[in-house]
């Protein structure tokens, strides 16, 4: 598609969000979005802090419709799309607040930094050895397709359509995983399962059951990691799974990372199957 390009700059404007200084801001507190509040495609809200804000800060750092929050560090380029999900909402310093001119529909411009950044495209742009970031001065210069409006409108729809449906699917597969935690309690802590009237409770336990560690019913192994430095060991079929991996759901379908044949053979972590338990040591 021969799309006429623009630099982001010409097309968005954009801001890193405020310093957290305790000593030095002043105004009300709002809460603010951190690093770790923006997911691939969303947003974890459910610890937010706050810090001051003047008022003639609340236009540059607070969060409009549309306005696209990026990751500067961390894992650059992640993003999500804000739809006032919280009202009064601020960003820190470690995000970009992208915000598209009238040339650009704000969800189609979403879907192109989501793509860019889930592929890979905006590793080029990234400093840094060990810590990777993400500089304002790198971002500007990002070609952005402009296409006419009407396709603009009708990319977004599409695709936000299916959004809409992944996001239905996934509150009813919280209520159902809800459901699952308070029935397992019900039976197996409070021991209110069906026929319980008729059960003696021996041990702290129904009669009948028994007691025994987790080395006694399950293989408790541990995971590795093949050399990061090693490109070869990596971006292969194989997916491999670590604790960004942990959702709220009880399975996981995706991971961020894979490794290759090779990354496999050269780390200290078993080819795990399917209904694997994972259970986080650290992070």
């Amino acid at each position: 598609m021969n799309w006429p390009t623009q630099k982001l700059e010409t097309v968005a404007d954009f801001c890193l969000g405020k310093m957290l200084d305790q000593k030095k801001n002043r105004g009300e507190h709002l809460p603010y979005l951190a690093n770790v509040n923006v997911r691939w495609g969303e947003f974890d809200l459910a610890d937010l802090r706050e810090m001051r804000f003047e008022q003639h800060e609340l236009d540059r750092y607070g969060l409009k419709y549309g306005d696209i929050v990026m990751c500067e560090g961390g894992e650059p380029g992640r993003c999500a799309i804000w739809k006032e999900q919280r009202s009064s909402m601020m960003i820190q310093k470690a995000l970009h607040r992208i915000r598209p001119h009238d040339c650009l529909r704000p969800e189609f411009l979403y879907y192109f930094f989501l793509h860019k950044g889930r592929t890979g495209h905006l590793a080029s742009l990234f400093t840094g050895s060990t810590i990777k970031h993400l500089p304002r001065e790198k971002l500007a210069l990002v070609e952005v397709p402009v296409p006419p409006r009407s396709t603009q409108d009708q990319i977004a729809s599409v695709l936000s359509a299916y959004d809409d449906l992944i996001e239905s699917n996934r509150r009813r597969i919280q209520l159902l995983e809800q459901a699952a935690r308070l029935l397992y309690k019900e039976w197996f802590v409070h021991l209110r399962f069906p026929g319980h009237e008729h059960s003696r409770i021996i041990d702290g336990v129904p009669e009948g059951w028994e007691k025994k560690t987790a080395f006694e019913v399950m293989d408790v192994l541990s995971g590795g990691t093949p050399k990061t430095t090693n490109p070869s060991f990596w971006e292969g079929d194989i997916p491999f799974f670590t604790p960004k991996d942990v959702t709220d759901f009880a399975y996981s379908h995706d991971t961020e990372k894979s490794i290759t044949e090779a990354g496999l053979k050269n780390c200290n972590s078993n080819l795990y199957p399917k209904d694997t338990v994972f259970i986080t040591a650290r992070g």
